[in-house]
């Protein structure tokens, strides 16, 4: 999102310096076998991350950085950590569980926004990665896989609900019967977006990441 790019740039870079990727952080615990892989989502607080630590007493590894695409790089995310990439170059032994979003900077930076019938070879090139990279894990072994996927955003990235509405209902059609867990989240926010949405109009506030947390706790029963 060209605009709301602009506006959060420098909380964004404030937080790629700060948010370097979290591993085991509750000593005495046994050693992780879950990773998360993604955005500023779960990035820019960590909120997600922590929650999901304490609610399972269970270290759990993090390779997510804020800014980061699918695929490619930017001012703020390099290539080298693309969620992509950020798989590629993590610690696999004894993961068997993968929790991941991805794509939404790949769309948000694009000249193709907001025009859905423009951005369509962009959506669909990203669910190709996307197909590819869930294979990898399974290839890894991987047992369990969770995509988070990213609610409506507010205020200036208003003009994107057209594209991650597609974008999501193709997820929600497509990703069981890729094995994937598909985390739908637009309902729960509808609505509630000031309560959920931080000012800058897309990252979750804390009680906003409270509920993407239990989210990505069902889908882990």
């Amino acid at each position: 999102m060209h605009t709301l790019f602009k506006r959060g740039l420098a909380a964004l870079a404030l937080s790629t310096l700060v948010s370097l990727p979290a591993m085991a952080s509750n000593p005495g615990i046994s050693s992780p076998d879950t990773m998360i892989l993604g955005d500023s989502i779960f990035a820019l607080s960590g909120d997600i991350h922590e929650n999901l630590e304490a609610d399972l007493d269970e270290n759990i590894d993090t390779y997510a950085r804020s800014g980061c695409q699918l695929t490619g790089g930017n001012i703020l995310c390099s290539r080298l950590y693309s969620v992509e990439n950020q798989y590629a170059r993590a610690d696999k032994s004894g993961i068997r569980t993968v929790i991941f979003n991805g794509g939404g900077n790949d769309i948000q930076l694009n000249s193709c926004r907001p025009s859905l019938s423009a951005c369509m070879p962009l959506l669909n090139e990203l669910e190709d990665r996307i197909a590819t990279l869930v294979q990898k894990m399974r290839n890894d072994g991987i047992e369990d896989i969770i995509f988070l996927g990213y609610y409506n955003a507010v205020g200036s990235a208003e003009d994107l609900q057209d594209i991650n509405n597609y974008s999501m209902n193709y997820k929600a059609a497509a990703y069981p019967g890729m094995g994937v867990k598909f985390v739908d989240v637009r309902a729960d926010f509808a609505g509630r977006e000031s309560i959920y949405i931080t000012s800058d109009g897309i990252h979750p506030t804390a009680a906003g990441s409270r509920v993407l947390s239990n989210r990505i706790l069902q889908a882990l029963d």
